[in-house]
């Protein structure tokens, strides 16, 4: 099985990522970014990682352990990856919080991200991970041109293959976001 949390900026997937490493000793936990992060990252990149995530998720697989991914990974990007169909369960994980806290958290951190863009994809993203058919084109116009787009183009709101938990952050610590998280994956791999 392979996990991914994700959401935009600010949500909180990377400060979890300690705390559900502590929760959840037998799933093999990275963050997305370990991979490398390009000065020119863009969504053919981030696309291209989703797919080098589900071959190392593939590969865990077949020593009979789990993967939990934490970071930008996107619902339907996920979906189009040419590895897709290959995994035995893929589940998502949505990180959410308020926009006043989410630019609070970057300027914290010191990031650059605090910005109208980063609103403008958090609220995209927001409606994404319930309606499959909310402007595709965002992640599919200019795609890698693996990417297998028709997979869920047909899928509607509502439809039992576009699933994920969400995970109101706002006014969660880090512990407790972990630990939500941690509760969520021990039930899904209790189900086997």
């Amino acid at each position: 099985m392979i996990f991914f949390v994700t959401g935009a900026s600010g949500s909180g997937k990377s400060a979890c990522l300690p705390r559900l490493s502590d929760l959840l000793p037998e799933v093999a936990m990275h963050d997305f970014d370990e991979l490398g992060v390009p000065a020119d990252a863009d969504k053919t990149w981030r696309q291209r990682t989703t797919e080098a995530w589900l071959r190392r998720g593939l590969a865990y697989e077949a020593q009979e352990r789990s993967t939990m991914i934490c970071g930008g990974a996107v619902l339907g990007e996920i979906l189009a990856c040419p590895s897709a169909p290959e995994v035995s369960r893929l589940e998502l994980c949505f990180l959410d919080c308020s926009d006043i806290v989410r630019i609070d958290r970057l300027r914290c951190r010191g990031e650059h991200g605090a910005t109208q863009d980063t609103l403008n994809w958090a609220a995209w993203q927001r409606v994404h991970v319930v309606d499959p058919e909310w402007r595709a084109d965002v992640i599919s116009a200019d795609s890698a041109p693996e990417m297998l787009w028709d997979r869920w183009s047909d899928w509607k709101r509502g439809d039992e293959r576009w699933q994920a938990h969400i995970v109101d952050t706002t006014e969660l610590s880090v512990s407790e976001v972990g630990q939500r998280v941690a509760i969520w994956a021990r039930r899904r791999l209790t189900l086997g």
